[in-house]
């Protein structure tokens, strides 16, 4: 009986001592959220994704004088400090550093004028991201007439990365070759980009998402809301950015080179084989207008009122060798010249190597490699042809 007494206080002396243990320093090094002082110089939320910043402003501002302010991960702090004015006329550097002083990470900083955005992308851009535990993965971008990157591009390769997949080979997310989508040294003219549909083995499994179709849109991606579930997923991407256009001038065509090889056998989000189904690519381009602040996401309605006007891929083919498609836009509104001019609307690109990817359907190893993407541009008295 004494022996038992003594393990029993024993026991409560150690849990009491765990519960005023001081809890362990955080080791996240995060940027979390960006503000402004003034809000109304934003066209839109800045974008964060791994270890940059994109505040996309009004060519108004003075950038030569800006002062973002950062929310960081608990006990977190960032140096220059959150709020300092900074010469933006280049993109400018953070580090921030974990709680408990044993992590840094380094932040950088874009400010981007909406009218500096061109409508020719050749993929020629990428740099290899780094994520948690050695992952890496390919990240695009494109440069501006000032010679300054703009990552108006995202993908879904930092959710893949969460996924813990493993190859049957042994190769591990450390490789970023064996990522959805990735840099593709053939393209038509110099580089392009290769989208697979990729298995997400057990961890996507489990959660009822299976697959991961290669993607690559201009937008943003948040790789801890996909992470929540097949329906959260959906919202992890968002689809378009305030770009400014020339004047008078509108979308006439979203032109593309493409090959395409669907994968062997088409499965649903049980994984289960669809007899008699071959999985397709998407590709499309959008331009439309939030209304309250609401931004287009994977869920996509493609009869939502917001859309102005759609350019997508119809009677989508397998190919070989490279296609050239130019799809024309289709308007569903008047437009509004001072609207386009000013960057009030949003302009998405979407490609997927797996149609129904969103919902985690598709065939495992279907590949979608494009290159020479354009948004073509026509005089903006011709609406009234491309009205429905």
């Amino acid at each position: 009986m004494r022996f038992r007494t003594i393990i029993i206080s024993l026991c409560i002396c150690l849990s009491f001592s765990s519960c005023i243990r001081e809890e362990a320093a955080n080791t996240e090094a995060d940027i979390e959220s960006c503000t402004v002082s003034d809000p109304s110089v934003l066209k839109m939320q800045p974008i964060i994704t791994n270890n940059t910043v994109i505040i996309m402003a009004q060519s108004t501002i003075d950038i030569t004088h800006f002062a973002p302010e950062f929310t960081l991960t608990k006990g977190a702090t960032i140096e220059p400090p959150s709020g300092t004015v900074r010469d933006f006329s280049n993109p400018q550097t953070y580090i921030v550093t974990s709680e408990d002083r044993q992590w840094k990470k380094e932040y950088t900083v874009y400010v981007d004028d909406i009218s500096d955005i061109k409508l020719d992308f050749n993929f020629e851009h990428w740099e290899i991201i780094e994520g948690a535990r050695g992952k890496q993965w390919y990240g695009f971008y494109e440069i501006s007439e000032q010679e300054q990157k703009q990552f108006i591009w995202a993908t879904a390769n930092s959710g893949y990365a969460l996924t813990g997949y493993v190859t049957p080979e042994g190769e591990k997310l450390t490789n970023p070759l064996i990522y959805p989508t990735i840099s593709y040294e053939a393209g038509h003219s110099g580089k392009g980009v290769k989208l697979e549909t990729k298995p997400t083995g057990a961890f996507g499994d489990m959660v009822r998402m299976p697959l991961a179709a290669g993607n690559l849109f201009i937008g943003s991606f948040d790789a801890t809301v996909a992470g929540q579930g097949p329906e959260e997923a959906l919202k992890s991407t968002l689809f378009g950015l305030p770009i400014a256009y020339s004047p008078n001038k509108k979308p006439k065509a979203f032109n593309v080179w493409y090959k395409y090889t669907p994968g062997e056998v088409f499965r649903n989000e049980q994984k289960e084989e669809v007899p008699g189904k071959e999985d397709i690519f998407d590709m499309y381009s959008i331009l439309y207008e939030p209304t309250d602040g609401k931004v287009l996401d994977g869920s996509i309605q493609f009869d939502d009122p917001c859309i102005i006007a759609i350019a997508r891929i119809k009677n989508a083919k397998p190919a070989s060798e490279y296609t050239y498609r130019s799809i024309p836009f289709e308007y569903r509104k008047e437009i509004d010249p001072s609207k386009l001019v000013t960057g009030k609307y949003y302009t998405a690109i979407v490609f997927s190597s797996s149609l129904e990817g969103a919902y985690f359907r598709g065939a495992i190893g279907s590949t979608l490699i494009i290159d020479e993407a354009t948004i073509e541009l026509e005089d903006i008295e011709n609406i009234e042809d491309h009205l429905n």
